[in-house]
């Protein structure tokens, strides 16, 4: 093979192996992570006081009106009426929220994206430890 042949074999082979070089491309590598999704670590149910109302705060109000009532005299009578009012309202509202508990369930999620947040449920929200979920408007479901 002369000279010639020779150059022009190794300028096709040159022209060729850039060409495919160029077409190839290493994958990338990375994985789509759902930064979304995540897996249940705890779910823990739990008792809270209930609210008080209106009507706790008047019966604890009228209670307690009555017994500064019977305390002192003159001044000092409106002046423990009106505490004893207030302080009763007060109790009344706060005894009666005990004995309104209500049962709440607290959801702890560990994120792909290494984050962790609870998710407080009124409801049962049947979900179990290792459940897989994701976040859906502010909330979680399963996925």
């Amino acid at each position: 093979m002369n000279a010639r042949a020779t150059l022009t074999s190794l300028a096709l082979a040159t022209t060729l192996s850039t060409t495919l070089m160029a077409g190839a491309q290493a994958a990338p590598n990375h994985r789509n992570v759902c930064n979304d999704c995540g897996k249940v670590t705890s779910v823990r149910v739990v008792q809270e006081d209930g609210h008080g109302n209106a009507g706790g705060a008047i019966v604890g109000g009228l209670a307690g009106g009555l017994l500064g009532n019977q305390v002192g005299s003159g001044g000092g009578r409106t002046l423990a009426t009106v505490a004893g009012a207030v302080g009763g309202a007060y109790a009344g509202k706060h005894v009666q929220g005990k004995m309104n508990k209500v049962q709440v369930w607290n959801v702890n999620v560990h994120f792909n994206n290494g984050r962790n947040q609870t998710y407080r449920f009124e409801h049962n929200p049947d979900l179990r430890k290792g459940d897989r979920v994701r976040k859906d408007h502010g909330t979680i479901v399963r996925g």
